[in-house]
């Protein structure tokens, strides 16, 4: 990717920022892109779910299909929790209060 630009201040601006965000300029202007690019798409969508399966990177995308495929086993606490909240809504009879 080339930048042309005959503003310095422009270039002075992006080369701060993305030293303060630690990244270099290119690593800057593409995730400044990627999140206008983002935002474009949400504000000009009437279905979210038109715009679901172009908000998330590839990476991140075989991240929760692996998760997804794998999934960890459940604390103790939470089978504890599960536990006692099937039995107290078994007590108090929730069932016929639905």
């Amino acid at each position: 990717m080339t930048l042309r630009s005959t503003d310095p201040y422009v270039i002075r601006a992006i080369d701060h920022t993305a030293f303060l965000s630690n990244q270099t300029r290119t690593g800057f202007l593409l995730t400044a892109a990627q999140e206008k690019a983002e935002k474009v798409i949400r504000d000009s969508s009437e279905i979210r779910s038109e715009i679901e399966p172009l908000l998330i990177s590839p990476k991140a995308y075989e991240k929760v299909m692996d998760r997804l495929d794998r999934p960890k086993e459940p604390k103790k606490k939470l089978v504890k929790a599960m536990r006692d909240y099937k039995k107290w809504s078994k007590k108090n009879d929730l069932a016929k209060t639905v």
